[in-house]
């Protein structure tokens, strides 16, 4: 693997990202999209603090125990809707729920928008076969791996600015929400978003080295991305064998099945473990996506070897 032939690429490409138009007019969609969902999760989360603080006065409570009392809606919210894991729950009971609301819809859409930026990274220069200037001169792999990496720059900037913005809301909204904890799941949410993206835009990366037409490739890694969200969706309504219910409405839903064990298969079940406060659940979850990232990658080099160009 030549690096000096991976930088070239990677400038290029990304300096050819950054000024086109539909980059920048899907990259300005995104964060109107997080703008949006912070201004509506927002606003509904600034009307129910006001309402606590009217109720808690017309009361003559005390407001910290009308805050204790929304503290465990919350975690009622979270356990139901989110997981079932205690340490989890806990863990999560320090964000600011707009944060949480809005950090797990943008991931839900990550995948669709890596594949809406991503999908003729390859395929629209092997259609036209302009892709023959860059083969005579660098490695085919030097190609893939360098057009990756300009994908995953511009994603980290995207992501990080996003972030950012919701935790400074979040910040807003809530003065309890602690200096330090601000800094540390700043850095935690950029970081899990970062390597959840690392899968999809490996996936993206196959599809547009598998087809000849951008169209195809978005088609296509479309419907795997269906598939690998209802396989992952499929699974979690079952249990695995002889798997302890945690005592939970949600898992009391659940029946045991061999079925449970098809979520593995899927790299979107890794996804929520990756703001686990627990090592042991971090870093398995993490590596699963680099995993799945690192196979995608290489079924897509081994078709880019394989095909005419």
């Amino acid at each position: 693997m030549d690096f000096s032939e991976i930088l070239a690429i990677w400038r290029g490409e990304t300096r050819r990202a950054l000024k086109s138009g539909r980059v920048l007019v899907l990259l300005i969609l995104f964060v109107l999209f997080v703008a949006l969902s912070l201004t509506i999760v927002g606003g509904l989360q600034y009307q129910a603090n006001a309402q606590l603080e009217q109720q808690a006065a017309q009361a003559g409570a005390d407001l910290a125990q009308a805050s204790g009392q929304l503290a465990e809606q919350k975690k009622g919210f979270l356990k139901f809707f989110v997981t079932d894991d205690e340490q989890m729950l806990d863990s999560l009971a320090v964000i600011p729920l707009v944060l949480l609301v809005v950090f797990k819809l943008t991931l839900r859409f990550l995948p669709l928008f890596i594949a809406l930026m991503g999908f003729d990274q390859l395929s629209g220069e092997v259609g036209p076969k302009s892709i023959r200037y860059l083969v005579v001169r660098v490695k085919r792999s030097s190609i893939i791996v360098g057009k990756l990496l300009s994908q995953m720059t511009i994603f980290s900037l995207l992501l990080t600015l996003c972030t950012v913005l919701m935790v400074l809301v979040a910040r807003f909204l809530n003065a309890d929400f602690p200096a330090s904890e601000v800094a540390w799941w700043t850095l935690k949410l950029i970081l899990s978003s970062f390597v959840l993206s690392l899968a999809y835009l490996s996936l993206t990366a196959l599809f547009s080295a598998l087809t000849r037409q951008g169209s195809v490739s978005l088609v296509l890694n479309i419907i795997a991305l269906f598939v690998i969200w209802f396989v992952a969706l499929v699974a979690g309504f079952y249990r695995f064998p002889g798997e302890e219910l945690s005592g939970s409405a949600l898992a009391m839903l659940k029946s045991e099945s061999p079925l449970a064990y098809l979520r593995y298969l899927s790299v979107w079940h890794f996804g929520d473990d990756l703001l686990h406060p627990k090592w042991a659940r971090a870093v398995p979850a993490a590596l699963a996506h680099v995993g799945y990232g690192l196979i995608f990658l290489g079924l897509a080099q081994l078709a880019v070897r394989r095909r005419d160009l």
